[in-house]
């Protein structure tokens, strides 16, 4: 494919084009007439610049631009089209420059003829050394492009595959919320239909901001803080007296962006498979802080503690894998999903350490209620 250079562009290569051959023209001549022991002579220098010119934008011609836009023809007609354009530039120029000068012709003609010919094999020398060239650089810009091209798929391979990691926990969690919810809800209706209204209106709002962080966008920790504080709601509506939640936020961390629906899912594992099988509940602490240039969340429970190994739960499980892997597409290996036995040896600790690089909202917007 052929690739058309700015006007501007042309005229500065051009010119400098011009430049040079005038100036290897004018050290030739300045030679030639040294060697002659006749001094330096005007017109031995002015052909000599002409004829550089002539040898040099006649290889310009035919390797910067003619070359170029034959790329997608066959080799069997790009290169002799190329030597017949750069010797027969080589040769109209060279006769042009001697036309102008006749006397150079009729006193030299073997000569001049000599110059032709010469003058036609530089424009071929220097034309195959400009093509090699401007070979390089286009396979280079090819490599390039195709590099960006790459990378632009890949980009969007991520965000394809964050969505859908998102659309895969979204419907995990909404089957999950809805029985359950509903189930505690009907048992309200009895009791304490205040209860079971508010229940229904904070159901409502996990809805709402489960679809509203479908486009994998980043939101800031406050948002997945609330998402969270409604979910617990639900739970504690459940579990009663069992659950115990505690809150630790840093205010600084409340403005840095996570990736959409990260929090949660910690909060729900801990619940589900540390506190529910025992009869007594247990306790939830939730813990955010920063340090430097990174955000730590900590999701701590007392529950039964680790059956397995860490690594091998976020590598099988549903939802602490569907994290591992957004958080390798969000940010590459800078951010860390860890699980371990908590301090004291009681319980489970989920560790979430992620860069706060990504752009805190306005503080005007970083009002929550931790």
């Amino acid at each position: 494919m052929s690739r058309s250079r700015p006007t501007g562009g042309i005229g500065r290569q051009v010119l400098l084009w011009a430049a040079v051959s005038s100036l290897v023209g004018l050290a030739i001549g300045l030679a030639v007439s040294l060697f002659q022991g006749a001094g330096v002579e005007r017109p031995i220098l002015v052909i000599s610049v002409l004829f550089g010119n002539v040898v040099g934008l006649t290889a310009m011609v035919g390797s910067v631009w003619l070359f170029p836009r034959l790329r997608g023809r066959s080799a069997l007609l790009r290169f002799p089209l190329l030597v017949l354009t750069l010797l027969s530039g080589a040769v109209l120029g060279s006769l042009a420059v001697l036309g102008a000068y006749p006397l150079f012709v009729l006193s030299e003609l073997r000569l001049a003829v000599g110059v032709v010919v010469i003058n036609g094999i530089l424009a071929l020398v220097i034309g195959g050394i400009v093509l090699g060239y401007e070979q390089m650089r286009l396979r280079l810009q090819d490599t390039l492009r195709e590099m960006e091209e790459v990378r632009l798929v890949e980009a969007r391979l991520r965000e394809d595959a964050a969505r859908a990691e998102l659309a895969a926990l979204q419907a995990r969690i909404n089957p999950h919320f809805f029985f359950n919810t509903l189930n505690t809800i009907t048992s309200l209706l009895d009791e304490d239909v205040r209860a079971a209204e508010e229940l229904l209106e904070t159901l409502a709002g996990l809805f709402r901001y489960a679809f509203d962080v479908a486009d994998a966008a980043p939101v800031p920790l406050r948002e997945e803080i609330a998402f969270t504080k409604g979910y617990l709601r639900i739970e504690q509506a459940r579990f009663g007296d069992r659950l115990d939640v505690a809150w630790t936020i840093a205010p600084g961390s409340l403005a840095v962006r996570v990736p959409g629906l990260i929090l949660q899912p910690l909060v729900e594992n801990g619940v589900g498979h540390g506190l529910a099988p025992r009869a007594r509940g247990g306790r939830i602490a939730i813990a955010t802080a920063v340090d430097g240039s990174m955000l730590r969340i900590d999701v701590r429970d007392d529950g039964v503690g680790l059956t397995d190994a860490g690594e091998r739960l976020i590598r099988d499980g549903h939802g602490l894998g569907n994290i591992a892997r957004r958080l390798e597409t969000f940010y590459g290996g800078r951010a860390t999903l860890a699980l371990s036995p908590a301090p004291g040896g009681v319980g489970t600790l989920a560790r979430l350490t992620l860069p706060t690089a990504l752009a805190p909202v306005p503080a005007a917007h970083a009002e929550t209620s931790a």
